[in-house]
């Protein structure tokens, strides 16, 4: 174990420390020697209210534990250097700030209030602006600072609802990498973590059991060892939950050049041509995929542009979806959005030219070149007037098609020397008008089911920019916002996507160097791209049931390119106590992108459950150090280890509809007291995680994995109704399929321990959309002749046997506790967000009904196949079909209810009677 990390006489200042993840930071701070102000406006949730007794309360904890620790009630809002006054007056320096107070106002876009949205921005990122900005002056003096911002999957991915806090969050990420930028040669060093904590933001949205998993003390270590004076860890993003710990990054692909020169060549048909090399993310001779921490060399790449042929192949699809289509573009009076406007016009769209400054001048320019009313002129200004924009066009045009979010200005200057005023000014022009805008048009694309919305971010708000730190974070919020947008629009048909435009404009001239200005990038080296995004013929090219939504592109200078995020590996804690020498010790695993196990998750939902099937697989492939004092619970002492006796096959049994007078399953004195055979498959799942999914394809996503087909052999005539099992695992086949999926067919050999024997053969077969299997990692060795025997049921004959069974309301609820805890089919909530209107029954279950009825009927099998077809809800009726032939019966089964095949292609082996 290394040394203890102290923080002897540092001074933290810590806001929303009043509870969960801001009271966890102050108690190991105070523990580990520090002195602590603790922030908390006592609020509610949404924001309203005061109340000093919870910073109170902590301070006394603290102070209980021989710590020491001062209160403070101001709002970040709106006394936030009055905080850092407070640490100033009683410790005389501030050497870390946490900004981690927060607060929610969760509302679909539709309904989301001007208030909603500005007061979790005011909370979130104007709140960290102010008080980072009092304790920025300090820390430069001391040479010595550490700053964390607490961002969220929300913020990084979008999430429903959350438009306000997802801008909010992400806005918070940019602000941190300007502020890591300016900060370093000070030895200020920042980050942001997303944190998937147990709170009062969460405890609400997610299930209990996953919330036992996300206590805040798991969060801590990471916080304490980025903060530590020994740490030069900056300008670094972390995902973190539940003792997963991983770094997140940017990935740019190396994406595609086109000769710019001529704009009859350069066109929307030259890119959506080249479209799967912008976002193939595999190296080029020009370029190669990236993880950046600033804008691409573009300079190097329209050098490289300008050397290929002027004629760019315009491919066979030509744009004409946009023809009478009707675009809002703010900002247009000149620069990017000038261009804009004038490439769409040239395409046959209508165009409103918007602008605070006299867009005529552009409006007679198209209209000359066009026709008349291919533009109007609207001077609105979009904040305070966006309504009266949206109904111009209306009145002009009747419709409105396709929105650009273009407006913007710039008030550089470095941190220590920004006002309010520059902060504010640059926030509402990008951020709060990209959201009245949208908020405006946003009914009209609800009622017809289409719109496109264009939102316009900067590298310098992906990757932070020194002097910027007020343009990076509203241009990260605005990318944030849109991730959200993605979501709430995709039922809706409205398509959103973010582009970085790299171009010189009056805007951006100043800040633009010399090499750049000879260059010239042209802003209608960046408007082809646009109008391509804003196309039919773009969505329907691409082969994906999204569509092109959500995404962020960068571009300019006859370059384009997608860029994305990446998650490492990750380091998995498994220790109840998880400590910041813990985390120091397995750093290279945090920031682990080398092994081949990186994701990219693209939304919350993914992100969060791929972390939780990490700590699951480390428990299944590691073990725990915990034993359980009740003998009928599943143990994992060992990998692969489970442990049962006649409870676990009563418990088992009761779940597939075993009644109380028959006591062959129910009670464990019957003289034939017995566990039904499709038991078999219970012990195995367990072990499932140790196939290392993940290794065996490439882009493996735990929430696109569909258990296909189920196989079994019992390794005897009748199961023992208790024993120690031991399973071992390993893949089967690796493959492939359609282009679409790929399929791993693992293979699962159960032993009991103290014998040595088989207790039964498994295998499943697991479906992973979106996975690929290159050449290298296919697999195909010998399966059971069985399992793969096709066993279609006959059509023209009756069957043998039928039986309908009504399944139980909380059949569920009893099933899971045989092993199978997926809130899926338990939670509301969770089901609802795969799109489920209700938890559905587990397809183990399912399958084990039905072979208790052919139980029954036929009497024992040993071995099983069954392959999954649909889903079967809990209360809904069975009807199981059965065709004999010799000691094989074929079945399937249909969810009546809906009528639908839930089991096909089944079938099993009868026991010879004379082995009995």
């Amino acid at each position: 174990m290394s040394e203890t990390l102290s923080f002897k006489d540092r001074v933290v200042v810590i806001t929303g420390a009043g509870g969960g993840l801001g009271k966890a930071y102050a108690l190991e701070y105070a523990k580990r020697g520090a002195k602590v102000v603790i922030n908390d406006l006592g609020g509610t949730l949404k924001g309203s209210g005061h109340n000093a007794k919870a910073a109170d309360l902590v301070v006394k904890d603290i102070n209980d534990l021989g710590g020491i620790a001062v209160p403070n009630y101001d709002s970040v809002t709106d006394n936030a250097s009055n905080i850092i006054k407070t640490a100033i007056d009683n410790f005389g320096r501030v050497d870390i700030l946490i900004n981690n107070a927060g607060i929610l106002r969760d509302v679909s876009i539709a309904k989301m209030t001007p208030q909603d949205f500005q007061s979790v921005i005011d909370v979130h990122l104007n709140g960290a602006y102010k008080i980072t900005r009092a304790a920025w002056p300090y820390m430069r003096e001391q040479k010595f600072g550490r700053i964390i911002n607490t961002c969220s999957p929300a913020g990084l991915f979008g999430n429903f609802g959350q438009a306000n806090y997802s801008a909010a969050k992400l806005g918070l990420v940019g602000f941190a990498e300007t502020l890591a930028k300016e900060g370093f040669k000070y030895n200020i060093f920042v980050n942001s973590i997303a944190p998937l904590a147990r709170s009062r933001m969460t405890e609400n949205v997610l299930p209990a059991h996953i919330l036992k998993q996300l206590g805040p003390e798991k969060i801590v270590p990471l916080v304490l060892y980025l903060t530590h004076q020994d740490t030069t860890v900056t300008h670094s993003i972390f995902e973190l939950a539940a003792g997963f710990y991983g770094q997140i990054r940017w990935e740019r692909s190396s994406g595609q050049i086109f000769n710019p020169e001529d704009p009859n060549f350069f066109t929307p048909e030259a890119i959506l041509n080249k479209w799967s090399e912008i976002t193939d993310f595999k190296d080029k001779s020009f370029n190669k995929t990236q993880h950046p921490l600033q804008l691409s060399d573009y300079n190097d790449l329209i050098t490289k542009a300008r050397n290929l042929p002027k004629e760019n192949n315009q491919g066979s699809i030509k744009i004409n979806s946009l023809k009478g289509k009707v675009v809002i573009i703010t900002g247009a009076g000149g620069g990017l959005g000038k261009s804009h406007a004038l490439w769409f016009a040239q395409y046959g769209a209508k165009v409103v030219i918007n602008d605070i400054k006299d867009p005529q001048i552009i409006v007679d320019e198209i209209n000359s070149k066009f026709g008349n009313q291919s533009a109007i002129a609207d001077t609105h200004n979009i904040i305070t007037e966006s309504q009266q924009i949206i109904e111009n066009a209306m009145k002009q045009f009747g419709r409105i098609d396709i929105l650009i979010n273009n407006a913007g200005i710039l008030r550089d200057r470095s941190f220590i020397k920004m006002t309010d005023s520059e902060w504010e000014s640059v926030l509402q022009v990008h951020l709060l008008a990209t959201f009245a805008m949208t908020k405006a048009v946003w009914p009209i694309f609800t009622q017809q089911k289409t719109g496109f919305i264009i939102n316009t971010t900067s590298t310098s708000g992906i990757y932070g920019n020194f002097g910027q730190a007020n343009y990076a974070a509203a241009k990260a919020a605005i990318l944030g916002f849109s991730k959200t947008l993605a979501v709430e629009g995709f039922k809706k048909g409205i398509k959103v996507n973010i582009i970085a435009p790299h171009a010189e404009t009056a805007m951006t001239k100043t800040i633009f160097g010399e090499k750049e200005l000879k260059n010239h990038f042209d802003a209608s080296q960046v408007s082809p791209l646009v109008v391509l995004l804003a196309s039919d013929e773009l969505q329907s090219s691409v082969k994906s049931k999204n569509g092109v939504t959500g995404q962020l592109f960068e571009v300019g200078g006859g370059w384009c390119g997608q860029t994305r995020w990446e998650r490492s590996s990750g380091y998995v804690a498994l220790s109840n106590e998880v400590t910041p020498e813990m985390i120091k010790e397995n750093w290279s695993q945090v920031t682990n992108f080398s092994n081949g196990k990186s994701i990219h998750p693209q939304s919350t939902n993914e992100s969060s459950m791929a972390i939780l099937q990490s700590v699951q697989r480390a428990i299944a492939t590691q073990g725990t150090n915990k034993s359980s004092t009740d003998k009928g619970s599943v143990s994992f002492n060992e990998p692969g280890g489970f442990t049962y006796t006649h409870k676990d096959c009563i418990l088992y049994n009761l779940g597939l509809g075993a009644k109380s007078n028959e006591l062959q399953y129910v009670y464990e004195n019957d003289s034939k007291f017995q566990v039904l055979p499709t038991y078999a498959v219970i012990p195995y799942m367990q072990s499932t995680m140790s196939l290392d999914m993940e290794s065996l394809v490439d882009n493996f996503n735990y929430a696109m994995l569909l258990h296909g087909e189920q196989y079994f052999k019992l390794g005897s005539t009748k199961l023992p109704t208790k024993g120690q099992l031991k399973t071992v695992a390993k893949p089967l086949q690796v493959v492939e399929k359609g282009g679409k999926a790929a399929v791993i067919v693992g293979g699962f050999e159960t032993y009991d321990v103290k014998t040595k024997k088989l207790f039964a053969y498994n295998e499943g077969t697991f479906f992973i959309r979106g996975a690929k299997v290159p050449s290298s990692k296919q697999v195909m060795n010998k399966r059971a002749p069985f399992a793969i025997e096709n066993f279609k049921a006959p059509t023209s004959t009756t069957p043998d046997f039928e039986i309908e069974i009504t399944t139980d309301e909380d059949q569920a609820a009893l099933y899971r506790l045989s092993g199978d805890y997926n809130p899926l089919h338990i939670d509301p909530i969770v089901a609802q967000s795969v799109r489920f209107p209700k938890p559905i029954l587990h397809g183990l279950c399912t399958m084990g009904i039905a072979g208790k009825a052919l139980y029954d009927k036929y009497g024992p099998y040993d071995e099983m196949k069954v392959r999954f077809t649909n889903v079967m809800f809990p209360g809904n009726k069975l009807k199981v079909s059965a065709w004999k032939n010799g000691n094989i019966v074929i079945f399937r089964a249909v969810d009546l209810n809906r009528d639908v095949v839930v089991l096909d292609n089944c079938a099993l082996k009868l026991i010879d009677k004379a082995k009995l």
